[in-house]
C-alpha cells in the first residue's frame, strides 16, 4: 500500500502525519547529514573552558604621547598573536576603552588632556565591564617615585623608560600568563 504523498507546506513545517513516532520532518529529509544531531549538540551547554586559540589575539591597548616610544613598542610588541591599537593621549584611551574590548593597558604618565594618574583612576572608577583590565604604567625617571601611588590608585604594574625587550616582556607575561610563548 502506497501513502500519500505530504503536501509541501506539510512537509515544511513539520506537519506530517506519515513519520514514525518521535521523528521530525528535519529527520526524515536531511541530505547532509542528521541535522537533528547537530541542532541536539548545539542546544547541550558546553562545560569546557574556551581557551585562547592560535589565531586569536591579545588585544592590547598603547597610550604613549611620545612618538618615539610609540614606535618602539611598537617594534616590542611585533608578534603573530598581539594586536595593539596606538593612542597619543590620555582621552582617546579612556574613549577607546569605551569602544573596545583590550586585554592590556599600556599608559605613559605623560600624556596630553588626560594623564596617566588621571586615566587610572577613570578606568579604576568606572562601572564597567574593563574597570580591572591590568595597566602597565611606563615611568620615567620624573615618576619613578610616584610609583607606589600610582600602584595605590590602581595601577597594576610598572616599566621604566628607556624600554628593554626583556624587562617589558617579563612584566606583560607577569600579567598576561597565555603570552609566555608569543616571542615577545
Amino acid at each position: 500500500m502506497r501513502l500519500q504523498p505530504a503536501k509541501v507546506d506539510d512537509w515544511l513545517f513539520g506537519q506530517d502525519d506519515n513519520l514514525a513516532a518521535g521523528e521530525t520532518a528535519e529527520d526524515a529529509f536531511d541530505s547532509f547529514g542528521p541535522i537533528s544531531d547537530i541542532r541536539r549538540a548545539l542546544q547541550r551547554p558546553s562545560h569546557h573552558p574556551v581557551a585562547q586559540g592560535p589565531h586569536d589575539f591579545t588585544r592590547i591597548l598603547v597610550a604613549e604621547g611620545d612618538a618615539y616610544h610609540r614606535r618602539v613598542l611598537r617594534v616590542l610588541l611585533a608578534s603573530p598573536r598581539i594586536s595593539a591599537i596606538e593612542v597619543e593621549d590620555g582621552q582617546a584611551a579612556v574613549d577607546l576603552l569605551a569602544l573596545r574590548s583590550f586585554d592590556l593597558l599600556v599608559l605613559d604618565m605623560d600624556l596630553a588632556q588626560l594623564n596617566g594618574a588621571e586615566v587610572i583612576r577613570w578606568v579604576r572608577r568606572s562601572l564597567t565591564p574593563w574597570a580591572d583590565i591590568p595597566i602597565l604604567g611606563l615611568l620615567n625617571d620624573k615618576h619613578r617615585h610616584e610609583a607606589g601611588k600610582l600602584m595605590s590608585i590602581g595601577m597594576t604594574d610598572w616599566t621604566t623608560k628607556p624600554l628593554s625587550r626583556h624587562h617589558l616582556a617579563d612584566k606583560i607575561v607577569h600579567l598576561l600568563p597565555g603570552l609566555y610563548d608569543a616571542g615577545l
